[in-house]
């Protein structure tokens, strides 16, 4: 009987014999319960996740940066300006420079860093306006990076001498990339229509588009799923001046 002794009991024999030790077990699964109450508590108390909110927060997060953008490319576009003032002032009476300013405008032309106009051609691609039966692939719906890389590609071996989409100026370093569902051109964010400017010869420009062997996956889905694709010859264009940065880590005589 002896080894066989209730909870009870035993708890019992153990306040007889030791008081000090009953007390402290006493206090200690007091601080214990109420220790676990506690953390019962918060956890019950803690708002759920609220994906309004985490929109939001995206959105003004995305609002911020873009204001940002906006503001350092206005920053480089007055440095720049400062910059052709200030050259413009150094050669100023100096007849063996009087070469350089239009040698200067040239070459700011030439990488893209002035605003080029003359005839040329426009060229607007968009989502579709199709209802999407259920099912279907929304991506055979859009338009992506890679049409747009695509169509200026195509402009630029039919001799265009400036492109911009959105107003955002392709030079040598330019990017035309996704991320998620939204285009960046230029790391600026960009949404349809799209729009492409391409200043050059309009009838030339115009032909390599209706080439039947150019660009067969973007007409076939204009004529399946409806995106649009569209360009018409236009007499007056100007394509932006590129105001994004230039980082260049190194370059040698042959270009490469």
């Amino acid at each position: 009987m002896e080894g066989k002794l209730s909870w009870e009991n035993r708890l019992a024999a153990i306040r007889l014999e030791n008081p000090a030790r009953s007390l402290t077990l006493i206090v200690s699964s007091l601080i214990l319960g109420f220790l676990l109450t506690a953390q019962m508590q918060a956890v019950r108390s803690r708002p759920p996740a609220n994906p309004e909110y985490s929109r939001d927060l995206s959105a003004v997060t995305i609002q911020r940066l873009e204001e940002e953008q906006r503001g350092l490319k206005e920053t480089i576009r007055s440095l720049r300006a400062q910059l052709a003032s200030q050259q413009q002032a150094a050669v100023s009476g100096a007849s063996n420079l009087a070469s350089i300013p239009e040698e200067l405008a040239r070459q700011r032309l030439a990488a893209g860093l002035s605003p080029q106009a003359g005839p040329g051609l426009i060229v607007t691609l968009d989502d579709s306006a199709k209802n999407m039966p259920t099912g279907d692939d929304p991506a055979n719906y859009l338009i992506h990076d890679y049409e747009l890389r695509d169509v200026s590609s195509l402009l630029w071996l039919a001799g265009a001498e400036a492109i911009s989409i959105n107003a955002e100026r392709l030079v040598s370093v330019s990017s035309v990339y996704c991320v998620g569902s939204t285009i960046l051109v230029n790391n600026t964010r960009i949404s349809p229509p799209y729009e492409i400017k391409a200043i050059g010869n309009p009838t030339t420009l115009e032909d390599v588009l209706r080439d039947p062997a150019a660009l067969k996956k973007l007409k076939s889905r204009a004529t399946l799923y409806g995106v649009q694709f569209r360009f018409s010859q236009a007499r007056d264009l100007t394509a932006p001046a590129y105001t994004g940065g230039i980082a260049v880590k190194y370059a040698n005589a042959e270009g490469r």
